[in-house]
Formats: C-alpha cells, structure tokens, sequence
C-alpha cells in the first residue's frame, strides 16, 4: 500500500509541477518603459564599474542634476561631460562603490519619460562605508529613437556611516588622477 500511496504522490506532484511549467506566463509592462528602465538602471552600475562613457551616454545634452538633499545647495544644469567629470572626482577614490536599484518604475507618455528607484548607495574605504540611502527620480525625452535623462534627482531619506569618507575619497582620485598624467 505504500507503494501506490508513493507512487499517487509522485503522479500528483509531476502534474502539479508539469501544469506549472507549460502555464502561460502574463505580460507585464510594456517595451518603452522597460527602455527607460535600462536607461536609469545602467547609470549607477557604470558609475560602480567605471564606465563612464556608458553612464555619460544615458544622458541628454543639458542635464538638471538634484543632489540638494544631500548636499544643499541648488539643481544644477550641466552637461553629461561635466557629470561625469565631477563623478571621476570622487567615486574612484572609493575602494569599492554599488549603488543598488530596486523597485524601478517607469511611465512613458509619447516621447517624454519619468522614472523613478529606491536606492542604496555603499561607498567604502576599507572597512570603513559611507552609505545614503534615498530615491532618484528621473525625466527622460526620447531623442533619435533613444531615451536620454533631462533630470535626475536624488532624495536622501537616510544616511549610514561616515560622510567624512567622501572627502578622503576625493582627495584619493585626485592623487591618483595626477598620478595618471
């Protein structure tokens, strides 16, 4: 008897298991949004790795940059060049940076975009981490067939560890930008 018990169990399960695997699966969200969701995706993961010419071409020509919640201050309007000049400034002075996404969305109305991402930004000398913790949002025009950032926005909810890192980490990528030439 506990053979065929064995043996219903092991015919329901691969049922179960084949009716699972040939359901069909739902769409969900549509091509132009998971375009713009690539777009504001691949900033922070080439900023982490370096690439900064694939972080540079995510962005439209003018570019509105916020970081006022973590800096004070004001927006700044600047070109992709210049972003990424001010990036170089810092981020390779980190021994290691991940800026990590999540719960990315986007909305897409004709050839304008907005898109916005909880993020969690780990910046480390050491053991030592500097960690601001907040939202982006995002504005995005579709330009020649590509969707390019117009606005960026980060929105600081919280902030873990020291900030004093991040001067030591600009005068590291400095020394080591002199070094370089």
């Amino acid at each position: 008897m506990s053979k065929s018990l064995f043996a219903s169990a092991a015919l329901v399960f691969a049922t179960t298991a084949s009716a699972q695997t040939q359901a069909p699966i739902a769409p969900t969200g549509e091509p132009e949004a998971a375009k713009v969701i690539s777009v504001v995706s691949s900033i922070p993961l080439a900023v982490d790795l370096a690439n900064y010419a694939l972080a540079e071409n995510a962005f439209a020509p003018k570019i509105v940059i916020d970081y006022t919640s973590l800096w004070g201050g004001s927006p700044n309007t600047m070109t992709p060049a210049e972003l990424m000049t001010a990036w170089r400034g810092i981020v390779p002075g980190f021994d290691a940076t991940w800026h990590e996404l999540s719960d990315v969305r986007a909305r897409v109305s004709g050839n304008s975009a907005t898109a916005t991402a909880a993020v969690d930004g780990r910046h480390w000398l050491g053991a030592a981490l500097w960690r601001p913790i907040g939202t982006y949002e995002w504005d995005l025009e579709k330009r020649n067939g590509q969707w390019k950032v117009t606005r960026m926005v980060f929105k600081m909810t919280r902030e873990i560890g020291e900030r004093g890192l991040v001067q030591q980490a600009m005068e590291r990528a400095k020394a080591t930008a002199a070094v370089a030439k």
